[in-house]
């Protein structure tokens, strides 16, 4: 696993050396995270500018396919246990529903991070 993949998994987790992370490995983590949250900020951006130039079935087709089958993949492979990226195969197919999975997500993740004890190397 990299590096990054590694303080993804360690900040989900809250393990690591004395029940802290790496500084390494966090940062490598959280800017793999932030980067993927970055991406999709991304793209719903130009899936509103398709969907106001194509019209609204263009977009709900094209939002469906991508996210059902890119993102969910991409998920899995990088951060999401298989139960999540199947859950998060179903909610990609509705538009609000997906932004309350990332905005659970993020804030679950918020916790985490706020819940582990201090790196005091």
């Amino acid at each position: 696993m990299s590096e990054a993949g590694a303080g993804v998994a360690q900040l989900v987790s809250g393990a690591g050396a004395g029940g802290s992370i790496g500084a390494d490995g966090a940062g490598a983590g959280a800017t793999v995270f932030l980067a993927a949250l970055f991406l999709a900020a991304l793209f719903l951006g130009a899936a509103a500018f398709f969907a106001a130039f194509f019209g609204a079935a263009f977009f709900a087709d094209f939002f469906a396919d991508f996210f059902a089958d890119f993102l969910a993949n991409f998920f899995a492979a990088f951060f999401l246990p298989a139960f999540f990226a199947a859950l998060f195969a179903v909610f990609a197919t509705s538009f609000l529903a997906f932004l309350a999975f990332l905005l659970f997500f993020f804030f679950a993740f918020a916790i985490v991070v706020l819940l582990l004890p201090p790196n005091n190397d």
